[in-house]
This record gives C-alpha cells, sequence and structure tokens, in this order.
C-alpha cells in the first residue's frame, strides 16, 4: 500500500501563495522598470524644456548689452526657468537670479565647452552660485553669445516622488483586488474538480483497492484517483487523435488564405472562416463551385498531380483572387488555397505609377542640365555672352532638381516613420514659418498676414512644419503680384484649424478631387517654371493622416483658394511643455 502525501493543502491555498510570490516579483520588477524609465522620461523631457526655452530666449536677445539683465529676468518670470547669458570667453553677460559682474567665468563649465563645440551643452551638478544641484543646458554660440537655462534636479525629484506613491498605492490596491479575486476563483475552480473526481468515481468498476498516484494537493489527490483509472481503460490513443483534430481546426482556422479540402468523390471536406470570406459561400460538392476556373484548376491538379494555379476577378465590387490547387502525394484529394490579392495588386499599381512619375518628374531637369551644360561648353569656347543664360539655366534646373529630391525623401520618410508627438503651439509654428518666406512674399510684391490664436496640439514640430511650408509655397506660386496670403490658426471644439487663404489663381472643380494626388498638377507648365514639384500637397495630406486629421480645400477660378488642416487638440494641461 503506497504512503500518501506527508502533508496536504488546499488548493486555494496553494493559489494564494502562488499569486502573491508572482505579485510580489512582478511589481516589484515592474517598480524598477517604470522608476528607471520615468526618471529617464522626466530628465529628457526637462532638458528638451529646456533647450526650447534657451531657443525661444536667444530669439527675444535685445542687441542692447544694457538691457540684458533685464532680458534675463523677463525669461525667468516667463518660463521659470534660470537664464544665463555667457561669452564664448566664459565671461557672464546677463543672470536671471545673480549680479552677472559678481559671477566667476563659466568658460570651463561642461555644458558650456559641449555648446562651443557646437552641440548643445547638457550637464548636471551642484551649482556654486545657489548651491543646489542644477540640471544645465546650453545652445551653441551664436554672434558669440551663448544662451544657458537651468532648473534644480529637486523640481525633477519631487515629480519622480509623486508618481513611485502613486505606484505603491496603487500596487497595494491591485493586490488587495487580487487577492480577493484569487480566493474566489480558487473556491470556484475547487468545486468542479471535486464534482468531476465524483463522476469519474462512477465510472470505476467499484475496486477501491487500487492505489493511483497520490498528490499533495488535497483536491487533486482525490482528482487523480478518478483520472487515472479512466486513462487506463480508455487510452491515450484516443486523446492523441482528438487533440491533434482539435489543433489541426484551430491552425486551419486561424489562416488568412482561403483552405479548400476536396476529397477523391468531389465533395467538399473542409473549409475554413476564410474560405467562406474570401467566395461568399461554400457548396459541399465541387461542382457547386465558383467561380468555375478553381473547379478545373482542382481537376487539372488532380489528374497531372502538379500544382495549377489561376488568378482571375470574383464577386461584386470585382475582387483579385488567386487559387492554387495542390494535390495530395498518396490520393486523389486537393487542397484549395484561396488568397485576395486586390489590395496587393493595387499597391504594386501605385508603385509602379510612382516610379514611372517620378523618373518622369527627374528627367526633366536632367535633360535641362544636360543640354544647357552642352550649350555653355560650346558658348564657352566661343566667347559667347549667352554663357551665362546658360549657366542659370543649370543652375536653376538643379535646384528644381535638388527640390524634387528632397520632397520625394520628406515623403517616403512620412511614409516609412511614425511622427515623434509632442505638445505644439501652432500660433508660435506658423508665426515663425510665415517670417521665413515674408521676404519672399516681398520680393513677389504679395501681402502675407498671420490671424492666430493660441492653440496647442500633440504633433510632430518638423512634420507639421514641413506641411505648412508647402502650403505656403503653393499659395504664393500661384498669386499674382499684388495678391495675398492669410495664414490662419483657431481651434474649433476638439479641432485645431490651420488655413492658408490666398488670392490665386483657383482650381478649376474637375481638378479639386486630385490636387492631393502624387506629382497632380492643375497647370503643368506653370508648375514648373515656377519650382514646384508636384508633390507638396501629397507631403501636406501625408502629415494630416499621419497626426489623425484632415486637409481639404475650397477654390474658385478667379478668386482664390483656401487650404484647411484639422487636427486633434490637445488635451488641457499638456500646454506647458509645448514646443
Amino acid at each position: 500500500m503506497s504512503r500518501g502525501p506527508r502533508s496536504e493543502t488546499k488548493l486555494s491555498s496553494r493559489f494564494l501563495s502562488y499569486y502573491a510570490f508572482t505579485f510580489l516579483v512582478l511589481i516589484g520588477l515592474m517598480g524598477l522598470i517604470v522608476d528607471r524609465t520615468t526618471q529617464a522620461a522626466l530628465i529628457e523631457d526637462a532638458e528638451n524644456s529646456l533647450a526650447v526655452a534657451s531657443s525661444l530666449a536667444r530669439e527675444s536677445l535685445p542687441e542692447d548689452p544694457a538691457e540684458r539683465e533685464e532680458w534675463a529676468g523677463r525669461v525667468f518670470e516667463a518660463d521659470g526657468f534660470r537664464t544665463t547669458l555667457i561669452r564664448t570667453d566664459g565671461v557672464v553677460l546677463a543672470d536671471s537670479h545673480l549680479d552677472a559682474s559678481g559671477m566667476e567665468n563659466h568658460g570651463g563649465r561642461a555644458e558650456v565647452l559641449l555648446a562651443m563645440s557646437g552641440e548643445v551643452g547638457v550637464a548636471t551638478r551642484v551649482s556654486a552660485s545657489t548651491g543646489s544641484e542644477q540640471l544645465y543646458v546650453a545652445l551653441p554660440p551664436r554672434d558669440g553669445l551663448i544662451v544657458r537655462s537651468s532648473i534644480p534636479t529637486r523640481v525633477l525629484d519631487r515629480e519622480l516622488g509623486v508618481i513611485r506613491e502613486t505606484i505603491i498605492i496603487t500596487a497595494g490596491a491591485l493586490g488587495l483586488v487580487g487577492i480577493g479575486l484569487v480566493a474566489l476563483l480558487a473556491r470556484r475552480m475547487a468545486k468542479p474538480i471535486t464534482e468531476l473526481t465524483q463522476q469519474a468515481r462512477a465510472l470505476l468498476h467499484g475496486d477501491e483497492t487500487s492505489q493511483p498516484r497520490r498528490s499533495r494537493v488535497r483536491e487533486l489527490d482525490q482528482l487523480g484517483l478518478a483520472i487515472s483509472a479512466l486513462a487506463t481503460q480508455l487510452g491515450s490513443r484516443v486523446s492523441d487523435a482528438e487533440e491533434a483534430i482539435e489543433t489541426l481546426e484551430v491552425v486551419l482556422g486561424a489562416l488568412p488564405q482561403g483552405t479548400i479540402l476536396v476529397d477523391k468523390d468531389d465533395r467538399i471536406a473542409y473549409a475554413n472562416p476564410s474560405a467562406y470570406s474570401v467566395l461568399g459561400t461554400v457548396p459541399n460538392q465541387l461542382s457547386g463551385l465558383a467561380p468555375l476556373p478553381f473547379q478545373n484548376a482542382i481537376r487539372v491538379a488532380r489528374e497531372s498531380r502538379e500544382q495549377e494555379i489561376r488568378v482571375l476577378d470574383h464577386g461584386s465590387p470585382a475582387r483579385r483572387l488567386r487559387g492554387v490547387a495542390t494535390p495530395f502525394t498518396g490520393d486523389e484529394r486537393v487542397l484549395l488555397l484561396l488568397v485576395d490579392i486586390t489590395e496587393l495588386e493595387r499597391t504594386d499599381s501605385i508603385r509602379r505609377d510612382f516610379v514611372a512619375n517620378a523618373s518622369h518628374e527627374l528627367k526633366t531637369p536632367v535633360a535641362t542640365i544636360i543640354a544647357s551644360s552642352e550649350a555653355l561648353q560650346i558658348s564657352l569656347d566661343r566667347g559667347d555672352e549667352s554663357a551665362a543664360g546658360f549657366a542659370r539655366r543649370i543652375e536653376d534646373s538643379a535646384r528644381q532638381l535638388d527640390r524634387l529630391v528632397g520632397d520625394l525623401l520628406d515623403l517616403s520618410r512620412l511614409e516609412k516613420e511614425h511622427p515623434d508627438m509632442a505638445p505644439v503651439r501652432l500660433d508660435l509654428l506658423v508665426r515663425d514659418e510665415v517670417e521665413r518666406v515674408r521676404h519672399l512674399a516681398q520680393e513677389r510684391d504679395l501681402d502675407i498676414d498671420v490671424s492666430v490664436e493660441q492653440v496647442i496640439v500633440m504633433a510632430s514640430h518638423r512634420d507639421v512644419a514641413i506641411a505648412l511650408r508647402n502650403l505656403l509655397d503653393n499659395a504664393m506660386r500661384y498669386t499674382m503680384a499684388g495678391g495675398s496670403v492669410l495664414v490662419g490658426v483657431t481651434a474649433v471644439g476638439e479641432k485645431a484649424i490651420v488655413s492658408v487663404a490666398d488670392t490665386g489663381d483657383g482650381i478649376p472643380t474637375r481638378d479639386i478631387d486630385r490636387v492631393f494626388e502624387r506629382f497632380y498638377r492643375v497647370d503643368s507648365a506653370r508648375s514648373r517654371a515656377t519650382g514646384g514639384t508636384g508633390l507638396g500637397l501629397s507631403i501636406v495630406k501625408h502629415v494630416a493622416e499621419s497626426h489623425g486629421g484632415t486637409v481639404s480645400v475650397e477654390s474658385e477660378l478667379g478668386v482664390g483658394s483656401t487650404f484647411v488642416i484639422k487636427l486633434p487638440m490637445t488635451p488641457q494641461g499638456e500646454g506647458p511643455g509645448a514646443n
């Protein structure tokens, strides 16, 4: 007679013990990871904020040295960061907290040395002037001046402490809830196990003298007595067969390809859910299978003992289907695999069109450069005054080629990369981009104006700037001298609205739905003559959609066009970190 286990514990007690141990280990690891990750994220966010603050402060730096001390104070009041103005020889010219004349030379500070090397200098140390540990960020010098911003690290430690406290409280609450749930589930699990044990014992022949393998868990110990006897009587082969069938059902059912098995009598023995999705319906017999070419493929494969492939259109709207009929080696069964390749072929078509259009667009400036180069050589040999004209033509074509390649690279990056999102002040971004092109507008005798209100969105500053740059370029390109361009930023509900309106030629109604296509031009000749690449509006569309927004256009011939980008608004409270 076999000996029983030396001690037994309830299943519920085991579950609680395992849960408590696992929970403590996981919560410890999670807490460590979250703590390190959060600390790194806070430091990185602080560095970015300091860099942005330094950049903004530098833009407002007065030229008069006498006003710089007051400037440093204003910057501190605006963003809360200590601001220091340092000459490249280390002399402190202004500081928002101390008298600059009494401060020591900062030429040996780590962040200043990094800034003078052309990098954004970042350093953390105990400040000699304030006595507290500070995080410093210094921008590379411009006009011989370095702008540095700093913040006490205790501010970051305070935020991290709040997060740690929240994690501990949350973990404790989850632990208590988990213990209650595990206890309840363990009791419920023990009850059916006990009932199953009683049912299994009822199947026995009454031989209570047999001693099955024992367990230290009370419920499992009792269940083992019954299952051991059943396993002896029924055997393992049935169980293995059922498991294999179930596994096959799961595997075939999960396949994205339609799978149809036809037996030797032309009966459809199996069809997975994807087959119904592709064909709409699957009959019981091969003769009812539609479309007909797939029937033929199955019959040919069975006779030839070789794989048969059919590609055809099916359904309404038509979808492109690819069917592969493969015969079994040992009998007359045939397996038909169905794949909907509609989207794949559409993608291939778009790719081919894009390559063809890009090649055509690249060919035009390249051909011009080659022809002008040959003409330039001839003019130089002859001493002809037209050489300068050919040189300008080469330069114009080269710049056109450079713009086209740049737009292609931007478009490729936008399609492949997910935008690096951060809070962005749209109103500031718009003002910066308008100021960037204001001199071009003046050269073209265009009036460009801005009407904005403070709006913050979660976005990629670089991508949104590229989109706005393209809209401004498009507006000025198609607006005649004496016209005007108005750029607006406003908030409507939960949407941020950026609009660029011009008084240009306008867009014909038939072309409005296509202006965002790659390389599509309303007026090809004028677009190329003014340096357009045909990709600007396509880039704008990609930027808007990658940010969860939309872009639209309203236009009237001879009156002008208005392009509107709508982006989701940033939730309240994320504004202070905006770019």
